[in-house]
């Protein structure tokens, strides 16, 4: 059984079919803050099955992936063999931010999807910001999405649910928190809990880093608890 998050995301989990609810209720909405063109290199960082990539392949110059899971990342390349402008790498789950695999490129636009809150501390989300800041082409921009910024818990759920309502997804979503709860998933929250920094703490981070940032107050996901970041470079 998983034991650390890292090694829950392994393995085949209860999100494997509900993260494209999320996403579609994100790309509604995400072009506001990254326009895309044809001549845009975006890096999906904690790409999983590429849900990303699916919606955007054919809008972008190039979109890279990076995810920890071998797993996820095979299942991306079979749907996209056919692309060659989309690329999965795998990260060490050890190293995870260590960027390595693009480490010559630079990219105009960063997506962080729901990944931060499984970090460790706040020191590996600075190292997150300046792995990106290091491959991040003049004025490149990034989105780092689904940040838990305080409350508890119950109130994150409540907020899904209320979304999940709004866009005609309630029983879906009921469905999934319900296998949630007796899931691998729940012993591993129990166990490990989520990484959780105050809107100051980031601003902090972004401010020691050199780049500038905001928080976006329209909701971009279905967590409407949660913050989004703009970071400009």
């Amino acid at each position: 059984m998983a034991s650390t998050w890292l090694d829950f995301w392994q393995k085949e989990n209860e999100f494997d079919d509900s993260m494209s609810a999320n996403y579609t209720y994100f790309l509604a909405r995400v072009e506001d803050y990254i326009p895309l063109s044809k001549t845009l290199k975006v890096l999906d960082i904690g790409s999983g099955p590429g849900n990303l990539e699916d919606a955007w392949h054919d809008r972008v110059c190039e979109i890279h992936g990076l995810d920890i899971s071998k797993r996820y990342n095979e299942m991306a390349r079979v749907k996209h063999k056919s692309h060659p402008n989309v690329y999965f790498h795998d990260l060490s789950a050890d190293d995870y931010l260590n960027f390595s695999p693009i480490a010559d490129e630079k990219f105009g636009a960063f997506i962080v999807m729901s990944v931060v809150q499984y970090y460790r501390s706040a020191d590996e989300v600075e190292q997150l910001i300046r792995s990106i800041k290091h491959v991040a082409a003049p004025g490149a921009k990034a989105l780092i999405c689904d940040l838990m910024v305080g409350g508890s818990v119950l109130k994150d759920i409540l907020s899904i649910i209320g979304r999940s309502l709004k866009q005609g997804q309630l029983l879906s979503m009921l469905k999934l928190l319900v296998r949630l709860r007796f899931s691998p998933y729940y012993a591993v929250r129990k166990e490990n809990g989520f990484l959780i920094l105050s809107k100051q703490e980031w601003l902090d981070i972004t401010r020691r880093v050199g780049v500038e940032a905001r928080f976006i107050s329209e909701p971009l996901t279905l967590q409407q608890e949660r913050q989004n970041l703009l970071i400009q470079f």
